[in-house]
């Protein structure tokens, strides 16, 4: 067969004979050309055009008898993100139960009055779901990410998992000697180590409790703890020497430009914008915003609180930080940090008036190694 012969039942119907062309010179005779990209091919039926914008779905919010409320939003997507949220953390905490919001939240999806451990990771492998517990100071949460097909089996682990745990003694043992572990592991990350201390020396009251267990509080933490605790109804210098310039500047009206702040508000709602496109991050915006507020404010009305800011504000609020009681928190080689008299005149120099000079709390972390957190 020749190369001409081979061309030509190559050709589809969509393609039409012409005369001459690019490889006319080699085929000899006629070529074949496509249509033009913006003429529709024979037969094909288009899909309708989407359209230009599309009106997110609504949260809707329903109200149990009792009391429970029930918050959700459509989504064409085939996947759910299911949430339980619970106002219970560190701050309704004693000091007897110092500690249990951390392993309760490590024993989360283990074993239930109605299903083992086991049983309980079978089913939720077998529906290719994926289960996530996280404990703050203020809430606690269950999540269960999955196809929306099984939703009425997410419901049923999820309320399973709240309200009938088992709080096995192996298991709790078992959990203990992890929290011991996850224990050594902060005591080597400076950010979870400072932010301790800045909640122990900034706050007092039930804010002040520590959200990551203490070593005393694992060796006292048992099961009756527990049962009780989820029975209760309340279910360094160039350093210090930016801080105060930047807070200066802050609070200075003037030194903050237009653009700075456009910049500045454009990178806040890229931000939260992306990370909205994950379902885990917009099921428990949902549940957080619930508890907190009574209701789900839309991505639109943060968007134009955001853009409604003014340098004003800026200067305003960080005058108000400035002038509130600061507290400091240093890790490390603690001899080289300043002394807290002159962290203050920094910034009672940076902030003007006498009774605007911060009050400094301390909190003070002994260390085996000899390093100390201030």
């Amino acid at each position: 067969m020749s190369r001409r012969s081979i061309f030509t039942f190559a050709s589809t119907s969509v393609v039409k004979q012409s005369s001459g062309g690019l490889f006319g010179c080699f085929l000899g005779g006629s070529s074949s050309q496509l249509p033009p990209l913006d003429v529709p091919l024979p037969g094909i039926t288009l899909p309708p055009p989407l359209p230009d914008f599309v009106e997110p779905s609504k949260t809707k919010i329903t109200t149990l008898p009792n009391g429970i409320k029930i918050a959700s939003v459509s989504s064409p997507i085939p996947a759910a993100s299911v949430g339980l949220y619970i106002d219970c953390g560190s701050i309704y905490e004693t000091s007897a139960s110092s500690g249990t919001s951390h392993l309760l939240e490590r024993m989360a999806f283990k074993s239930t009055t109605n299903r083992s451990h086991l049983r309980l990771v079978r089913e939720v492998e077998a529906i290719g779901g994926n289960v996530f517990a996280s404990a703050s100071r203020e809430q606690m949460s269950y999540t269960y990410d999955a196809l929306k097909f099984y939703a009425p089996e997410i419901v049923e682990v999820l309320i399973d998992s709240v309200k009938n745990p088992a709080f096995l003694e192996w298991e709790v043992k078992e959990q203990l000697q992890k929290i011991k572990s996850e224990i050594s592991e902060v005591s080597g990350d400076p950010h979870g180590l400072l932010m301790e201390a800045l909640h122990s020396a900034g706050y007092s009251g039930a804010l002040a409790k520590p959200l990551i267990a203490s070593e005393s509080a694992v060796n006292r933490l048992d099961v009756t703890i527990l049962e009780e605790f989820v029975a209760n109804p309340d279910f360094a210098s160039n350093a210090v020497d930016l801080a105060a310039r930047e807070f200066h500047e802050v609070a200075t009206p003037g030194k903050v430009t237009q653009e700075q702040l456009d910049r500045a508000k454009e990178a806040t709602k890229s931000s939260v914008l992306m990370d909205f496109e994950s379902r885990m991050v917009a099921s428990e915006d949902i549940g957080r915003q619930v508890l907190t507020y009574g209701e789900r404010k839309s991505i639109e009305y943060f968007l134009k609180t955001v853009e409604e800011i003014t340098l004003n504000d800026i200067s305003s609020t960080a005058k108000k930080i400035i002038s509130s009681p600061l507290t400091l928190a240093s890790w490390g080689d603690v001899i080289h940090v300043p002394n807290y008299e002159s962290v203050s005149r920094k910034f009672h120099s940076a902030s003007g008036p006498a009774w605007l000079v911060p009050k400094f709390q301390v909190a003070a972390l002994h260390w085996p190694t000899g390093h100390q957190l201030e």
